[in-house]
């Protein structure tokens, strides 16, 4: 188990208290980590640095952290990792069926990592899902949602992804099935009427997404809330 505390990345018993090892983070020359997940068709941890503009490899048989996608170069490049480029990778989660689902801050965008085990390296590729046409606000299917600064992303109990999309006040959800967005909590043009007669939640910031038990609980400037996400 890997704890992030004050800096430092630290292997953990099954105790979540008795420290193991320490893991040396001087690859990333300062640099925060922003997520950490652990892959299991990697059998290691994926973290992500956004300052770096990269993700990095964690596996407890070396102890050590390597660069694993990305060029170094902030934009958005699909493709094979070593050539990938990403624009502050902020959250990870991986899903049900072992991809790596990401969301780029810079780029406004949702993407994914998918892996061919039939391949001696995994022959790990970024998918851009949501992105591709620019920073916005708008649901509908993928081809034209779009996102602004997302900062988290997670996992649902049917496979959809939820966002916490920073920069347009919001949570926003990519169902598995149709592949479309909607918007199931806060937006940049709530008015003060739908605030106050429609029990919708005003968000600040969101900028942490967790499913916990099959319930969404959201952090933003204002603290933790609770969001309802209904089947469609």
């Amino acid at each position: 188990m890997l704890r992030l505390s004050n800096g430092e990345l630290s292997l953990l018993e099954n105790d979540w208290k008795t420290v193991r090892r320490h893991i040396d983070l001087s690859i990333l020359n300062g640099a925060q980590i922003a997520d950490i997940t652990w892959s299991h068709k990697l059998s290691a941890a994926v973290v992500a640095a956004p300052e770096r503009h990269q993700l990095f490899r964690w596996d407890a048989y070396t102890n050590a952290l390597v660069e694993f996608a990305g060029t170094g170069e902030s934009g958005r490049r699909d493709g094979k990792v070593a050539h990938a480029k990403f624009a502050a990778t902020c959250g990870t989660v991986e899903d049900p069926d072992g991809r790596i689902w990401l969301v780029d801050r810079d780029s406004s965008s949702l993407r994914y990592l998918s892996f061919d085990l039939d391949k001696g390296d995994g022959d790990p590729r970024v998918v851009t899902v949501i992105g591709k046409h620019g920073a916005g606000f708008h649901d509908g299917p993928v081809e034209e949602a779009k996102l602004q600064s997302p900062e988290s992303v997670n996992i649902l109990y049917n496979g959809s992804v939820v966002i916490a999309d920073t920069g347009n006040q919001a949570i926003r959800v990519l169902e598995r099935d149709s592949m479309e967005m909607r918007t199931v909590a806060g937006g940049p043009n709530l008015t003060q009427d739908q605030i106050d007669f429609e029990d919708a939640i005003e968000l600040q910031r969101p900028h942490l997404v967790e499913v916990a038990d099959g319930e969404v609980w959201v952090v933003d400037d204002n603290g933790r809330h609770h969001v309802e996400v209904a089947p469609v």
